[in-house]
């Protein structure tokens, strides 16, 4: 809503995250907006999230969408080592009761059996109320002193000097 219908955004992103060993977790809404635009559509990813608990619901459409956002980003992720890692993480221990071999190998039907029912009652856990939600609005600057040349300069790191990783 905030990207296509308000046009106040160039991208935006939901992301969930829980806890493994203890009830609760956090939501982050990230949008890349221009400054002149930004206080909009932080206020628009409010009222979004709002519509959604009450006047909007989730239709079946937001519904497959999103499932196909979450499949591809898995597809995708599923080639790195560091997703791989996370995945598998704690797998095996009893202190982490709800991760289990399934969790990996049911998580297309998984994703695939949510309803939108699913979802709402998702949202109605998320302490979506004004006064349990925190906000900010960060911006990026330019470091005073900085020349700007036009050239994107790589970071340094290990390999990029002259004659390669290996040499002493």
């Amino acid at each position: 809503t905030v990207r296509e219908r308000k046009q106040l955004t160039y991208d935006a992103n939901f992301s969930l995250t829980g806890f493994e060993r203890m009830k609760g977790g956090w939501f982050l809404v990230t949008v890349t907006a221009s400054k002149e635009k930004a206080q909009a559509a932080l206020e628009a990813c409010k009222e979004t999230l709002e519509a959604l608990r009450t006047s909007n619901p989730i239709s079946p459409d937001n519904l497959e969408s999103a499932k196909r956002v979450v499949l591809n980003r898995h597809e995708g992720e599923l080639r790195t080592s560091q997703y791989w890692a996370t995945m598998m993480s704690g797998i095996q221990e009893e202190s982490v009761p709800l991760k289990g071999p399934l969790s990996v190998t049911d998580f297309h039907a998984v994703i695939e059996s949510m309803t939108t029912r699913d979802l709402q009652l998702t949202l109605d856990c998320m302490g979506l109320e004004e006064a349990e939600l925190y906000t900010a609005i960060g911006k990026t600057v330019q470091p005073e002193g900085l020349v700007d040349d036009g050239i994107v300069k790589a970071s340094p790191m290990a390999g990029m000097g002259r004659g390669g990783a290996l040499t002493g």
